[in-house]
């Protein structure tokens, strides 16, 4: 990308900026005009030491401009994005490209809501059907078509969705051959009779099913292996299932500090490239439990999935989520610790079992442990395995699965290989007013064949801190501190962060990650990272340089690999 087009693209954007942040500033008839504007660019430097790979374009950057007009109950929306010469890891996922990927019209009033166009929709915990925008990952897998929203009655709420798909940037819906449909239910008892939550309960029970439809128009060749011997297979494309259901039914009960979750899925047979192409029908059970009292907390939570990928298109690969119809959620304990998040696990829809258990408890107020302001102590345990797996006996004659039922499975039976595992406890102390104490322990089992494909196991000892100093109503210092300790993977690792912000506009940081463990000692590499962000209303600007390690970044278990880089960067976000 030479430097002519770059400064032509920057004015561009700029001149947009500008218009439409004035624009938006004037009520337009009897509605008015919002928006939101981002920016993300960096300029990238070579590094081969920690892998950092010369790229075409030096400068690149992720831009996005949505407008949204609202007038009573209507609202028309567009958003455009400018990915043509993105940021490199989403290069790596094809994410790149521009256009109008956001368009609709949708109008509410009383007990119905239509919407025309692209738009995002989630049924229950996500297990049928989750269509959702995570800009961090570069996800959007937003559904062109229509949506009704009924709400016949107070605590009754139905939900119908048709839709194909979003692709990247692949707008050429006409000649796709897929498309995704739905429905869902939910009755909230405690709007539905009053009687009920006027005597502390909830009850809320609901129900979803999800069809995709893709033509089968051509044959998939499998290998086989006969008697040992290599063969080529056939799966017929008569014999592929063009319609793939899904389904779901959930509860949730409460009364007072009690609250009790589930939800059970099954798929149907979905021959895809995710699972090798095997007949197999899928399922997921999601349980929770919480109690909360004065000062105690105790969560509880179950989560089991089969088989459970489900795509718009069969032939998608689980690398990252696109074309992705569901999503089976993580749910571990999610960290902003730097070094642990390159560990984070990494949701197995199509095979884990686990748990997770956390414990909060507050030592009272004014008690020689609790301090004049309380101590917060925090456990948590979390494990996952794989699920148990036995080849049915086709599997076993073909020497392979694909083709076949596969496997069974034990339903509660817990695999031999173990995904992650974590057990951590943590303390938050506030001494007096300006001063502020975080420490905590985690002890992480990470298979990271698993998760990121190489590696084998790593088991590492986190220690962490974060001190806060609140200088006066304006002014904080913070201090991070953390360390960890493996043998395994890079070695072990060790990490600083101080922050100065005068609130509510300035923050300053200085970060380094030191890999003094490595066993390569040409490796000991320093990691570091200045930053700079200005907020002003619904506006921030933020500067950055230094290096970022290779690894994966994750939200909410979901997760893509995120490549080594070196350079400046500049990001702006301003809504209105």
């Amino acid at each position: 990308m030479d430097k002519g087009l770059f400064r032509r693209i920057a004015v561009s954007l700029l001149f947009v900026f500008c218009v439409t942040f004035s624009y938006a500033q004037h009520v337009v008839g009897n509605g008015k005009i919002s928006g939101e504007f981002g920016f993300n660019g960096m300029y990238y430097i070579p590094d081969s030491l920690i892998g950092a790979e010369p790229v075409d374009s030096k400068v690149r950057a992720n831009t996005y401009l949505s407008l949204m007009y609202n007038n009573g109950g209507f609202t028309v929306g567009a958003q455009y994005e400018f990915y043509s010469f993105p940021l490199i890891d989403f290069e790596k996922i094809n994410y790149k490209g521009q256009g109008l990927t956001r368009y609709y019209f949708d109008y509410k009033h009383k007990i119905i809501q239509v919407t025309a166009g692209t738009f995002y929709e989630q049924f229950g915990n996500g297990f049928t059907l989750r269509s959702y925008e995570e800009r961090q990952l570069g996800i959007d897998n937003s559904l062109l078509g229509a949506r009704i929203r009924l709400t016949p009655y107070r605590g009754i709420t139905i939900k119908g969705v048709w839709g194909i798909m979003r692709n990247n940037f692949d707008f050429d819906y006409v000649k796709r051959r897929d498309f995704v449909r739905g429905i869902d239910g939910e009755f909230a008892f405690g709007d539905i009779f009053p009687v009920i939550s006027e005597k502390g309960f909830t009850a809320t029970i609901g129900g979803s099913f999800v069809s995709k439809y893709e033509k089968s128009e051509n044959d998939i060749y499998i290998d086989i292996y006969p008697g040992g011997e290599q063969a080529v297979g056939i799966i017929p494309a008569g014999k592929i299932p063009a319609n793939v259901a899904c389904w779901s039914t959930r509860l949730n009960f409460g009364y007072e500090g009690f609250r009790f979750e589930a939800e059970f899925a099954q798929k149907v047979n979905d021959p895809n490239a995710t699972n090798g192409y095997i007949y197999k029908k899928g399922n997921a059970l999601f349980l929770s439990a919480t109690y909360s009292m004065k000062g105690l907390g105790v969560s509880a939570s179950f989560i089991r999935s089969d088989n459970m990928d489900f795509r718009s298109q069969r032939l998608a690969l689980a690398k990252t989520p696109v074309l992705a119809v569901n999503c089976i959620p993580a749910i571990n304990r999610q960290y902003a610790y730097q070094l642990i998040s390159n560990y984070s696990y990494a949701s197995q829809p199509n095979g884990q079992i686990g748990a997770q258990l956390q414990v909060n408890y507050q030592i009272p107020k004014k008690t020689k442990l609790g301090g004049k302001y309380g101590t917060d102590i925090t456990f948590n345990f979390s494990r996952f395995h794989d699920i148990d797996r036995a080849s049915v006996p086709m599997a076993d004659s073909l020497g392979t699965m694909s083709g076949t039922e596969g496997y069974k499975s034990g339903f509660f039976k817990f695999g031999k290989k173990l995904l992650y595992q974590d057990v951590g406890i943590e303390f938050s102390h506030r001494f007096d007013k300006r001063w502020k104490l975080i420490l905590a322990y985690n002890y992480i089992t990470y298979n990271m064949d698993v998760m990121q494909g190489h590696g084998g196991i790593m088991q590492g000892h986190l220690v962490s801190s974060d001190l806060t100093c609140k200088i006066n109503t304006k002014h904080a210092l913070r201090l991070e501190l953390q360390h960890l300790y493996t043998k395994e993977d890079k070695g072990s690792w060790l990490y600083g962060m101080l922050e100065y912000s005068i609130s509510p506009n300035w923050f300053i940081s200085v970060g380094d990650q030191w890999n003094y463990g490595n066993s390569d000692k040409g490796q000991r590499i320093h990691y570091y990272n200045v930053s700079a962000a200005f907020v002003w209303h619904t506006t921030r600007i933020a500067l950055n340089f230094g290096k970022t390690r290779e690894g994966i970044l994750c939200v909410g278990g979901v997760c893509r690999s995120v490549p080594a880089s070196y350079g400046m960067g500049l990001s702006v976000t301003t809504s209105f």
